[in-house]
């Protein structure tokens, strides 16, 4: 019961939605992870389908800004 309530406490995003955060297309995601190693690893539901840890996402950019 631990690990699916560990689960649900994590607020999964798409990648609408971290684009919107950074004001930015969708489609460019895909570039930032492929030029980014440090850029969070999506959580893959499908060939289609994959969701990002939102608070992964947040300390990601929280990093870049720092710099």
């Amino acid at each position: 019961m631990e690990a699916r309530e560990s689960v649900m406490s994590n607020d999964f995003i798409d990648q609408k939605t971290i684009a919107d955060m950074l004001s930015i297309k969708p489609k460019s995601i895909y570039y930032i992870m492929e030029s980014d190693s440090t850029f969070p690893k999506p959580l893959v539901l499908s060939p289609r389908i994959k969701r990002w840890k939102k608070a992964e996402v947040v300390a990601w950019i929280d990093s870049k800004l720092e710099k």
